[in-house]
């Protein structure tokens, strides 16, 4: 729950660093408000990246750890 909801807050820091590029190159001279937006979007990235590979390496774990359970059953049983 706690990867799911910090997935959707960069999500929409995400949209809205995209939203502030726009808006900086369309309104603004050169400066650090382009730099800050591009900052704000590729931190977003990074932890959307990050979340995804940690959940991609929970899965694999529990899989391994199902099948090593399933393993132990089926060599009692054939006891």
């Amino acid at each position: 729950m706690k990867n799911n909801l910090m997935q959707l807050v960069r999500l929409v820091a995400m949209v809205l660093a995209i939203a502030g590029i726009i808006y900086a190159l369309e309104f603004m001279e050169r400066g650090i408000a382009v730099w800050f937006w591009v900052t704000l979007l590729g931190v977003g990235f990074v932890g959307l990246l990050y979340t995804f590979r940690l959940t991609q390496r929970r899965a694999a774990r529990a899989r391994r750890e199902q099948e090593r359970l399933e393993k132990k059953r089926s060599r009692r049983s054939k006891r």
